[in-house]
């Protein structure tokens, strides 16, 4: 298509690519985060469809004239409110935020640098492991989580060096372009409009330092109700899908804990959780489940109880961002207690590797335990996959530091 407007968006996307370039330059970094989409029926509303939301370019173009609309009127409502512009900082991470993921990735070789947003966004950007094309948006999606989060703030409460947005390595930073649905854009309009236009009168809301300071408390504890409704929004129509379903697919361990591990399921954009006992809950004669594998806080993965010797590997353990294949289904059993609190629960049952006493037999092969022989592990710079009594097939390459 040749006509303007087409034309006009090209030109628009080509501006919008050297923006993100300059971005990365000044060390933004390129995170990522497991966005579900439904598919709902037309009479119903039932979801019948749940995928992981994949960006387009025309996403990326929107996205970066949005970044630039939002630096630039932070810039311009600071210079008229130097003590009471609405603004939004994105703090750097402490150094201790990183220490199990610095830990888990040297396995393979990586090192991840986070001194600076550039060295991290650096870091994120070499480690790739030849023939795992997953792996590295799994680890920019772990560094997510591993940040702090972004707040509002009100100028005259912060010395200008702590303005700056981690993310996004900018000094200005605030929400602009949505005022439809925040009210912190709101409040960022009626301030540049102020700026602007010499003959608009406003009061004391846009000049208060203590009232615009408590006023960005108020958004930060709302932004993240809100973030915690639209989790239990996906929760509540993931539950619907999986209704009366069985699911077996590939995961990736995203989280150890000392019971349990986490695993994100790409397909689907979910994460359950799996119990490293036999028995997640008490018997009812009140015995304790029986353990099979043990939390080792030196290498944060759970591993097989039996006795080792220095240096010797145990043999099973689970570690981050190993591959596992489970089974995903809705619980029946009511959960939370209590009239009008009980819920189902997603129920995430671990098929490969086999685990005597935690793995669970699949759909196609429920009286085979040795199709389940599977084992996924990183050690010593290499991931070594194997099924069956099949040889190794793939080792990762090692990375330098950056």
């Amino acid at each position: 298509m040749q006509d303007d407007i087409t034309e006009g968006i090209r030109i628009l996307n080509q501006l919008a690519k050297k923006l993100k370039q300059r971005r990365l330059d000044n060390g933004a970094l390129t995170l990522a985060s497991p966005e579900v989409r439904f598919s709902l029926e037309r009479d119903t509303q039932d979801p019948v469809d749940v995928e992981m939301k994949e960006l387009k370019e025309t996403n990326a173009l929107v996205e970066e004239f949005m970044l630039l609309a939002n630096i630039s009127v932070a810039r311009k409502i600071y210079e008229k409110f130097p003590d009471s512009a609405m603004l939004r900082c994105h703090p750097s991470p402490p150094a201790t935020s990183f220490e199990k993921l610095e830990k888990a990735v040297a396995r393979m070789g990586i090192t991840i640098d986070h001194s600076t947003s550039k060295a991290l966004s650096e870091s994120l950007d070499n480690a790739v492991i030849p023939g795992e094309p997953y792996f590295n948006k799994l680890l920019r999606i772990l560094t997510t989580r591993y940040m702090m989060q972004a707040v509002y703030f009100c100028s005259g409460s912060m010395t200008k060096q702590e303005f700056r947005h981690y993310g996004l390595a900018t000094d200005f930073y605030t929400h602009f372009t949505s005022p439809i649905r925040r009210y912190s854009d709101v409040m960022v309009h009626r301030q540049l409009q102020a700026t602007i236009d010499s003959d608009v009168s406003y009061g004391k809301e846009l000049t208060d330092k203590e009232a615009m300071n408590e006023l960005c408390g108020v958004l930060n504890h709302r932004n993240r109700m809100a973030q915690q409704a639209a989790r239990s929004s996906v929760e509540l129509f993931t539950h619907l899908f999986f209704k009366n379903k069985v699911e077996e697919e590939e995961g990736y361990v995203i989280r150890i804990l000392k019971n349990a591990f986490i695993v994100l399921v790409p397909k689907y954009g979910i994460e359950g959780i799996v119990y490293a006992s036999a028995k997640a809950h008490k018997s009812t004669d009140g015995t304790s489940s029986s353990t099979i594998l043990v939390y080792n806080p030196e290498t944060d993965s759970l591993q097989s109880t039996e006795p080792l010797s220095e240096g010797q590997i145990p043999k099973i353990q689970i570690q981050l961002f190993q591959k596992v294949m489970v089974q995903i289904s809705i619980d029946d059993d009511l959960k939370g207690g209590g009239e009008g609190g009980m819920r189902q629960k997603l129920k995430m049952a671990l098929l490969k590797p086999w685990i005597e006493g935690i793995s669970v037999h699949g759909i196609s092969n429920k009286n085979n335990p040795e199709a389940h022989a599977f084992i996924s592990t990183v050690n010593d710079g290499a991931v070594k996959r194997r099924e069956g009594s099949g040889e190794e097939t793939k080792r990762g390459g090692k990375r330098s530091k950056v």
